[in-house]
């Protein structure tokens, strides 16, 4: 499975993550795999499989959702 399938497959489940909720789901605690998460949450969206809201923001960060 790749990372673009376990992102789907955890906001399938989980919509309105932001990406270090999805990392954390994903891998768990103490990893290095937040930038990964989030270059492939940013291909994702660029190809219509995710949405993003939010204005990236500290106090309104972007989650993400599969299309509707």
């Amino acid at each position: 499975m790749t990372l673009a399938d376990e992102i789907m497959n955890e906001l399938r489940q989980n919509p309105g993550l932001t990406v270090a909720e999805i990392t954390l789901n994903i891998f768990g605690r103490r990893n290095p795999y937040k930038g990964k998460v989030s270059k492939e949450c940013r291909r994702l969206v660029k190809g219509g499989r995710l949405e993003r809201r939010g204005n990236g923001g500290q106090a309104d960060p972007f989650t993400y959702y599969l299309p509707r």
